[in-house]
């Protein structure tokens, strides 16, 4: 599984045994591990046995040594960085003590999908350009948003659904194909404040989540993505913009072909789809603008809050 499960201090001997032979070399045959980058996972391993958190696995600190490739001071400082901002930020709780509001997961599509790409590795697909970002902004705020982020990607490393996915194809979660489909992505996505939010969120994956993504797969992005990305690029560690294809509307499809079955995918992204959410993931795919709150006045100065659905497109 992408991540283990555990208390989040450990002893120094439950330390020793995630580092154990036999939990190296795992990690060695499924990340494929030149001999060099064996000798640096073990390296580093050595100088992270005074971290007592359940997160010091080589399963886990592997990702870091990817990340900073032939850097093992900036991996350590990376692999530490991330254990202080899981205590300081209660991460390791965040799915027993949260969960968002339910009009922010009916309004902001994103999950692993039942079906997998042509190598069998799982999908997570989000759908940024029908999400409401502003709406949810307004209404819910930056903090939020970031606990909704945080909440959503520890539900996709550490879910039911890996238990499920592994038994179901015989074989431990490496990496997952991540696909962001912009198709409804406007004018009024280019909001200050939201992209701003929305960098923090890509900082915050790339610094906590490095080498979750295989793949990073951009569907349907259009024309005005152009300048977005002029913002947006400056978030992204080169590693990560390596792995990026970008598509249009005219082409996502003949792209999608190269790497999976269409069907898989939800009917909103292609037509023919017929995917769905993996168990225990939020299963909305439409998103769609917030629902626009009216403010009416009540019996005896009392103030009545009417829920009324967004006339049209919206903000979009």
């Amino acid at each position: 599984m992408l991540l283990n499960s555990g208390k989040q201090i450990m002893t120094t001997e439950a330390v020793n045994e995630r580092w154990s032979r036999p939990k190296v070399e795992e990690v060695v045959d499924l990340w494929e591990l030149t001999e060099s980058e064996q000798r640096d996972l073990e390296r580093l391993g050595n100088q992270l046995r005074d971290v007592q958190h359940f997160k010091n696995a080589p399963s886990e600190v592997i990702r870091f040594l990817r990340a900073r490739p032939g850097d093992l001071q900036a991996a350590e400082s990376m692999f530490r960085s991330m254990v202080e901002w899981r205590i300081e930020n209660k991460v390791d709780t965040i799915l027993e003590r949260y969960r968002p509001p339910q009009e922010i997961l009916d309004h902001y599509p994103g999950a692993i999908l039942q079906g997998h790409d042509k190598a069998g590795d799982p999908i997570f697909i989000e759908r940024l350009g029908v999400t409401d970002g502003v709406g949810i902004l307004e209404r819910y705020g930056r903090n939020e948003m970031i606990q909704h982020a945080i909440w959503l990607r520890e539900l996709i490393t550490t879910g039911d659904w890996i238990q499920h996915y592994q038994k179901r194809r015989g074989r431990t979660v490496r990496q997952i194909v991540i696909m962001e489909d912009l198709y409804g992505l406007s004018i009024a996505h280019m909001n200050r404040q939201l992209l701003s939010v929305y960098g923090e969120i890509m900082r915050l994956d790339q610094d906590n989540y490095p080498e979750t993504a295989k793949k990073l797969i951009v569907l349907r992005a259009p024309n005005i993505f152009r300048i977005i990305w002029t913002i947006a690029k400056h978030f992204f560690d080169p590693g990560v913009v390596k792995k990026m294809t970008f598509t249009g509307h005219a082409n996502y499809k003949q792209v999608l072909r190269e790497h999976l079955d269409l069907e898989i995918l939800p009917d909103c992204v292609v037509p023919e789809g017929k995917g769905k959410a993996a168990e225990g993931l939020p299963g909305n795919f439409q998103g769609g603008p917030l629902p626009i709150e009216k403010v009416c006045p009540g019996k005896a100065g009392e103030t009545v809050v009417v829920i009324a659905k967004s006339i049209g497109t919206g903000v979009f």
